[in-house]
């Protein structure tokens, strides 16, 4: 492990430098360095989810349950197209499968020469919807699934029938391997989707999980992400599953907070909610953290408006009078991208896992390019 890997991978440290960064960056440009256009657009096919899981915050959210429309959609899409923006993804707060159109909306995306990803909890997948997704060719397909003993599972996420997840999950690798869509990647030929195991870290996770983990899931899927879990924004109080430490929380919260960086979301992405508001903001749940409404406003016009850069202001001054859902958010305190990279490749190793297809790579993973553990294709 190389010293720059070593500095990217400790948070703390990491995060001062960037900050002292930050600082010097915002005299000649006060509200950061703003791209032309959104690295990505994030779509909310809808809010609604069927699980209660307990380190999530959409059980607590307040918005009442909405299906984003395809009209609106279509509009997303032509937009993206004429601006270039490359990526596109379906599912924020809710399960993007409860959306009876999700199957047409991939494709509708993939016509355009869209990058498209999408996460599932996998509890909807019938022998039919898997067909119609692996139709419809979506470059990958996250299934987040955060242990494989069945009574941790159910009291990971209440509502979950395992054994019935499992089965849908051996279908769909089946299936795609029988008629997935095939294209040129930096892996050679390959079949659509690429499937990835994501797993957040909770006090169900053990030594004896995670080989048992790896035995269950390393046959039927192309990679795998683990990643600790965070507050929601403030959606999940007690945060029964953060990770521990020597130090109390309250003071590990007050050293990090001291040097948080800024959020990355918003000089990256802009997320469309499935009521249409358009939110910055990856935990957003219940659209505090608003700039617009797309169809009124353009993409164009909310990705240069006078509210994303109040908000980036704020981001470069760590000034939240005004976006105060912003504040306490320890997304930026302890979210750290390489570290989740470095820890996963650790697991593999050990696990004597090799992945079928790398997908830590940048904003377009099915093109040929250079492979590299700096980006990666997860929200």
């Amino acid at each position: 492990m190389g010293l720059r890997s070593y500095l990217q991978g400790t948070t703390l440290l990491r995060n001062a430098v960037r900050r002292v960064r930050v600082m010097h960056t915002r005299r000649e440009h006060p509200f950061g360095i703003i791209p032309e256009r959104p690295q990505r657009i994030i779509v909310e096919p809808t809010n609604a989810c069927n699980l209660k899981c307990t380190f999530c915050g959409n059980k607590d959210m307040l918005r009442p349950h909405t299906w984003l429309s395809l009209d609106l959609y279509e509009q997303l899409l032509e937009e993206m197209s004429a601006m270039g923006v490359p990526r596109l993804t379906l599912h924020t707060v809710g399960e993007p499968t409860l959306h009876e159109e999700l199957p047409r909306m991939i494709r509708m995306a993939k016509e355009r020469g869209l990058t498209v990803t999408f996460s599932t909890n996998g509890t909807t997948l019938t022998p039919e919807k898997i067909t119609e997704l692996v139709l419809a060719g979506p470059d990958i397909m996250n299934l987040s699934i955060d242990a494989v003993d069945p009574d941790k599972l159910r009291r990971l996420r209440p509502g979950i029938d395992p054994e019935k997840l499992f089965k849908s999950v051996e279908l769909l690798r089946k299936t795609r391997d029988e008629i997935g869509p095939h294209c040129e990647s930096p892996w050679g030929q390959t079949q659509l989707p690429s499937l990835v195991a994501t797993c957040v870290f909770t006090k169900e996770w053990s030594r004896e999980e995670e080989r048992a983990y790896f035995k269950r899931l390393g046959p039927l899927v192309d990679d795998f992400f683990f990643h600790w879990p965070n507050n929601h924004a403030g959606y999940v109080p007690d945060e029964p599953h953060r990770r521990k430490g020597i130090l109390s929380q309250r003071l590990r919260d007050r050293i990090y907070g001291s040097v948080r960086m800024p959020c990355p979301y918003p000089w990256d992405a802009l997320y469309l909610l499935s009521n249409g508001a358009m939110s910055v903001c990856r935990f957003d749940f219940d659209a505090r953290v608003t700039v617009g409404r797309f169809g009124p406003e353009s993409l164009a016009e909310l990705w240069n408006s006078q509210r994303m850069m109040s908000l980036r202001k704020a981001h470069m001054d760590f000034d939240f009078r005004e976006w105060p859902t912003c504040q306490d958010c320890v997304g930026t305190y302890y979210a750290n991208r390489h570290e989740d990279y470095r820890r996963t490749q650790r697991l593999k190793r050990r696990n004597g896992y090799r992945s079928r297809r790398d997908m830590w790579l940048s904003v377009e993973p099915m093109r040929k390019q250079r492979l590299t553990g700096s980006g990666s294709q997860h929200t």
